[in-house]
Parts: structure tokens; C-alpha cells; sequence
């Protein structure tokens, strides 16, 4: 049975999208949800609409000072940390790479790759000190599939080796770790994109499902895996994608089946 009702869980990015509805998930099944976000006004509204189990700090994954002092004050408000999704991220850019400036590249990575080695390593220090528990690390599709957000991509990639190499290093702490990897998601993010002239018709049809994935959709899947439901899944990297990382192989063949 999915059951985080006795979980303490730290979210990363948790004022908005994906984060957002791991918030809302978690907060609807009971949980003590701990908000770190770089955007305080959106951190604060979202802890008071879910509520006196919601906790906001302030904190930059790209700061080790900042994050301390965030879990600290996190450490302050609520039970010993027994969960933590890490779903904080910039926006990738998508320059060939002859055209790419290096702090691009380097901020995408320092911001999606540091930033998940860094919230591993300081809450899965506490859940050493208080019996173990659960971390979910934000991949994505761009892991396993290329495409031109040549920063994103080697980020989510290297996220995926960090989220199997923490999983064996804690296995005998009692700290599992997995990654979950969404496609394409109606988010904010992606529909800021189609005001400003994006079409999103080509992703759609190159979708197994005709459709986006919806937020809850990623956060059923990340209840599940910091729950006791997947007490012997450690290491995975699910892909949450509505199928379109499937869709490459029938693209030669001219469409998708109807």
C-alpha cells in the first residue's frame, strides 16, 4: 500500500510544477513537507495553501551555506527527515554547441547536477543519523534519449549514475535512492513555451499516449517510491514519459500506430 502519512519530507523546487504537485501529494496523504525554494513569495504561498504540516525555507542548491542553512531551519519545524525529492532546476538552453558558451553549460550542470549532489548529501546525512530513508532524484527522458539541450542532458545523465551510486553506497544504511525520469509535462514551464509560439503538436503526435504527462501523474510515482510500497527498489531510474521514449524506433516506419 502507497502510504507516506508517517514521512518528514524535504522538497527541492517544491514551489512550483513537479515539485509543487510532490508537495500537494505528500501533504494530501499526511506528510510533514519541508518547501526549499530560490523563489520565497511562491515558497510561502504554496505552505499556506497546504496547510500547518508545510514548511518554507529559503535556499539555492547551488550554495552548500545556503541548503545548511535551509535544512537547519527545516530541522527546526519539523520530525527527523525521512523522505526528500529533489526537484529543484533552471531552465536548460539549446545552442549548438559551436555556438554554446561554457557558462552555460557549466551553470545547467552546477544548478541540476551539483544541486542533486548537494541535497543528497546533506539530508541523506541526517536520514543517516535517524534510521535511513527514502530519496527521489529528478532525471528525465533527455537521459536516456538525446536532444539539443546538450547541458540538461549530460546534467540528467550524470543524475542517474549519482542516484545508482548512492543507492549502493547507503543500501546497508537503510537509505534508498531512485531517479525518476518524466517526458514531456504540462507544467508552467512548458506552456509559457506555447504562448510564446511554441508548437506543441509535433510532441503530442510523437506520443504514444496523444498526450502530455499531467504533474500528478509524476508525483503518484514518486509517492510510490518513497513509500514502504517499494521497500526493495533502490537504483531505478522509471521513466514517467506517456511512451515517448518508445516512439523513436516506429518514426522510420513513418507514423505511430492509430
Amino acid at each position: 500500500m502507497i502510504d507516506v502519512s508517517r514521512k518528514s519530507i524535504v522538497v527541492t523546487g517544491g514551489a512550483s510544477g513537479i515539485g509543487a504537485a510532490v508537495c500537494g501529494a505528500a501533504i494530501e496523504q499526511g506528510a510533514y513537507v519541508g518547501v526549499i525554494d530560490i523563489d520565497e513569495d511562491a515558497g510561502r504561498t504554496i505552505c499556506e495553501k497546504l496547510g500547518d504540516k508545510a514548511f518554507f525555507a529559503a535556499g539555492n542548491v547551488e550554495s552548500e551555506s545556503s541548503m545548511n542553512e535551509a535544512i537547519s531551519k527545516l530541522s527546526s519545524d519539523m520530525p527527523n527527515f525521512n523522505g526528500a525529492v529533489c526537484c529543484a532546476g533552471v531552465m536548460p538552453t539549446r545552442e549548438p554547441i559551436v555556438e554554446a558558451p561554457l557558462e552555460n553549460f557549466d551553470r545547467v550542470l552546477r544548478n541540476h547536477l551539483n544541486g542533486t549532489f548537494l541535497t543528497c548529501k546533506l539530508l541523506g546525512k541526517k536520514m543517516l543519523q535517524h534510521g535511513g530513508g527514502s530519496i527521489v532524484t529528478l532525471s528525465s527522458v533527455l537521459a536516456i534519449r538525446p536532444g539539443p539541450v546538450l547541458g540538461y542532458g549530460a546534467a540528467k545523465a550524470g543524475i542517474i549514475n549519482l542516484t545508482q551510486s548512492l543507492a549502493v553506497q547507503w543500501g546497508k544504511k537503510n537509505i534508498r535512492v531512485n531517479a525518476i525520469c518524466p517526458g514531456w509535462v504540462d507544467t508552467p514551464f512548458i506552456r509559457k513555451q506555447e504562448a510564446a509560439g511554441r508548437d506543441l503538436s509535433p510532441i503530442i503526435e510523437m506520443t504514444p499516449l496523444g498526450r502530455l504527462a499531467e504533474p500528478h501523474e509524476i508525483s503518484n510515482v514518486v509517492m510510490f517510491l518513497l513509500s514502504d510500497a517499494s521497500s526493495a527498489v533502490t537504483g531505478s531510474a522509471v521513466v514517467v514519459d506517456c511512451g515517448i521514449t518508445l516512439a523513436g524506433g516506429y518514426m522510420p516506419y513513418g507514423r505511430l500506430p492509430d
